[in-house]
């Protein structure tokens, strides 16, 4: 845990572990549903893809908003971390199927990423 000198900036490793916990588990129910809609229906792939895009940031989203809750302060950090180690952990994953190419759309996407859950965070340390 890193801890500053003001009483409520404090980055917890724990909390950052939960929200990206949450988000993965998220991200996996959104994926197995959009798995059986599309095994059941005549969707396309190309607006699979475009909706997986969307659980993707939401997962991201809600995971930002969980770990600067559970921290209870320094949101854009605790949130921003959360989105960062995911990315991170999705581009990993994916470099076993695939080859990984660092480009600019990669490193946009993690930065992405990074804002969308930092975002969460600030929303996640001002709920009640």
């Amino acid at each position: 845990m890193v801890q500053s000198e003001k009483e409520g900036s404090v980055i917890k490793v724990s909390s950052i572990l939960f929200g990206l916990i949450v988000s993965l588990i998220l991200l996996l129910i959104g994926s197995f549903s959009l798995g059986l809609v599309i095994s059941l229906s005549n969707a396309a792939n190309q607006s699979a893809s475009r909706i997986l895009f969307i659980v993707n940031y939401l997962a991201i989203f809600i995971g930002g908003i969980v770990a600067a809750y559970s921290a209870g302060g320094r949101g854009w950090a605790n949130g921003g971390f959360v989105g960062l180690i995911y990315m991170l952990v999705i581009v990993l994953l994916g470099s076993l199927w695939n080859p990984v190419i660092f480009s600019f759309s990669l490193l946009s996407r993690i930065i992405i990423g990074f804002l969308i859950s930092a975002f969460g965070g600030m929303i996640g340390v001002n709920i009640i």
